[in-house]
């Protein structure tokens, strides 16, 4: 354990209102003053309502969208204060936080910002992108990447009255999520030690523990690694490039669960990794095995010229792959809850197809090798890739799926897990993610999978933009040949002695809302998509895409990456932070 860490700033304050009753319980010891305002429980009950209303859907309040080009990850992460009674949203292209008012109404309006440079400066780093953002009792955690991706990160803890930095916390490489525990004695950041384009460099991941027990400045940090995993089972994934365990584990997304652990989802691994916080201790690293799409169906093509065109395969799978994860519990019982977006390995760099070739590479850009521009015309040189379409696999020809491997209609578009060798008869086709959401026990032992329900919402709500992007408002069945509508964002909220599960689709858009009060038999309730199919994504268009970087807000929300739930005035909301439209949208919930 160490405790290296750098404090600036002068800590005391003018009065803002009056203390809030939970600014006791903050173990922050800097005389923060909260306003008088309702807490951020996950669990709360509506006043005067019978504790068997149930959630019905979401009805939208208002959105605020930031100053920043189109598609910049300008809304990427939101979170709610209630000391302050503000959003807090990761603006990664300006390198900031936007701050969030919200009126009588709770339509949100950007008041100020936090500059995280002078983070930057107190760590003695240049630092990169900001990932994530977390807020506990007036403290906020901002997950921050080194400029040098591969270089250690930090988390910048800020006042949330006076936005001004209390202190860092040494992170490791490109720190992608910070979150607090439920008791706000725990920071922990997510740190994915990504390699770079050219696969030179490839940091370990880790998970950075901060214990704020005697307060933020004097907490203790700890780094968890996993250099000391020498094996992992089958089900855990590793496929990167000439790499150890310990560098091919990345840690994607994180949550503290009521019994006490800390899980963490390794996205491209197909993994949680379980961590004990009391003694700062890997526990075990669980894969998660694969779904079957031959008991659920899926569109795999996006040249079949048939939109939500729903299929069963024998032999083909797809690997669980969670981005987003959350937890509650249910009589005492642990559950984890997880967004299987599933996410490929490809990096590259923009180079000529005659460096391309004397690297050893492989060329993705136009053939030019015939022509004067062979040592000249740059484009994509791909240093490393997992993936390849279904018709380039190689497979025996008894294999049940080699007739459909082949057929454009079926699955020869589908990008799937490059394997190693011929795939026998008997072996399965593994695509990445599983276009649904899980909820598994607190082993990691699949409890419920929502199956092809999804596809089917889409295809009811939205069929005539099914599997679209999230960039163009005219590529429907864009991505069937992908992840699908690819579930990223997951929250829970525990409304009324009922627990429910919020997930955005951030291709397709829109909001599922779930019943997850009897793990086992989850039922979906609504889906509300904030996003005009009909409206350019951008004010001036070339080609069907962006021409001008402006976003034009009659498109709606596009790209959500995070959802946040919150009470306010004896009102139930989520906030939804939206990358690709730099949108942050208020959603009532309706009961």
């Amino acid at each position: 354990m160490t405790t290296p860490f750098k404090a600036i700033g002068v800590l005391t304050l003018s009065a803002l209102a009056t203390a809030c009753a939970n600014t006791k319980s903050t173990p922050n010891n800097l005389a923060i003053q909260c306003l008088n305002s309702s807490t951020n429980a996950k669990t709360s009950t509506t006043i005067g309502a019978s504790n068997n209303t149930k959630v019905k859907g979401l009805t939208y309040v208002g959105t605020s969208i930031a100053d920043a080009p189109f598609d910049s990850s300008a809304a990427e992460i939101v979170n709610y204060d209630s000391c302050t009674d503000k959003l807090y949203v990761v603006n990664a292209k300006e390198k900031r936080i936007d701050v969030l008012s919200l009126d009588a109404d709770s339509k949100p309006t950007q008041t100020s910002t936090i500059d995280l440079f002078t983070a930057g400066v107190s760590a003695e780093i240049n630092i990169g992108a900001a990932n994530s953002v977390a807020v506990h009792n007036g403290l906020v955690a901002v997950a921050i990447e080194n400029e040098n991706k591969q270089e250690n990160g930090i988390i910048a803890l800020y006042r949330s009255d006076d936005l001004t930095l209390v202190t860092t916390y040494p992170a490791g490489a490109l720190p992608d999520m910070v979150s607090f525990s439920k008791d706000g004695r725990y920071i922990a950041s997510a740190n994915e030690g990504e390699p770079n384009d050219n696969y030179t460099n490839d940091p370990e991941g880790s998970v950075t523990l901060v214990d704020l027990k005697k307060g933020p400045l004097k907490a203790t940090v700890s780094q968890i690694t996993f250099t000391d995993v020498l094996a992992v089972d089958e089900d855990v994934r590793i496929s990167g490039k000439n790499a150890s365990i310990a560098q091919d584990l990345e840690p994607e997304y994180l949550t503290f669960a009521d019994n006490g652990k800390l899980y963490v989802a390794l996205q491209e691994n197909n993994a949680f990794a379980i961590i004990d916080p009391k003694k700062s201790k890997l526990e075990k690293i669980v894969g998660l095995g694969s779904k079957s799409w031959s008991d659920s169906k899926l569109d795999a093509s996006n040249k079949d010229g048939i939109l939500g065109n729903l299929a069963n395969y024998t032999n083909l799978v797809g690997l669980y792959m969670p981005d987003s994860i959350d937890s509650y519990s249910v009589n005492g019982k642990t559950y984890i809850i997880s967004a299987n977006e599933g996410d490929g390995r490809e990096y590259g760099i923009e180079t000529t197809q005659k460096v391309c070739d004397e690297l050893g590479f492989t060329w993705d850009g136009d053939n030019y090798k015939r022509t004067r521009n062979y040592s000249k015309k740059e484009d994509f040189c791909i240093s490393h890739i997992d993936e390849v379409r279904g018709k380039d696999l190689q497979v025996a020809a008894n294999h049940p799926l080699f007739l459909a491997l082949k057929d454009n209609d079926q699955l020869a578009r589908l990008k799937v897990i490059k394997p190693n060798g011929v795939l026998s008869a008997d072996s399965n086709v593994e695509a990445f993610g599983s276009r649904s959401f899980s909820i598994w026990d607190a082993e990691g032992e699949l409890v419920y999978d929502s199956g092809d329900q999804f596809a089917r919402v889409i295809r009811t709500k939205n069929k005539e933009n099914f599997n679209s992007s999230n960039d163009s408002n005219d590529s429907a069945d864009g991505r069937s040949d992908d992840k699908g509508g690819e579930p990223e964002a997951i929250e829970v909220a525990t409304i009324n002695n009922r627990h429910y599960a919020f997930i955005g689709l951030e291709r397709q858009g829109g909001i599922l809302v779930y019943d997850i009060t009897d793990p086992q038999k989850a039922q979906v309730l609504s889906f509300t998509n904030r996003r005009d199919f009909s409206q350019n994504v951008c004010t001036q268009m070339k080609d069907e895409e962006c021409a001008n970087d402006t976003y034009n807000a009659a498109a709606g929300d596009l790209g959500p990456e995070s959802i946040n739930y919150f009470t306010r005035n004896g009102d139930h909301f989520i906030a939804v932070g939206n990358e690709v439209s730099g949108t942050t949208s208020i959603f009532k919930i309706k009961l």
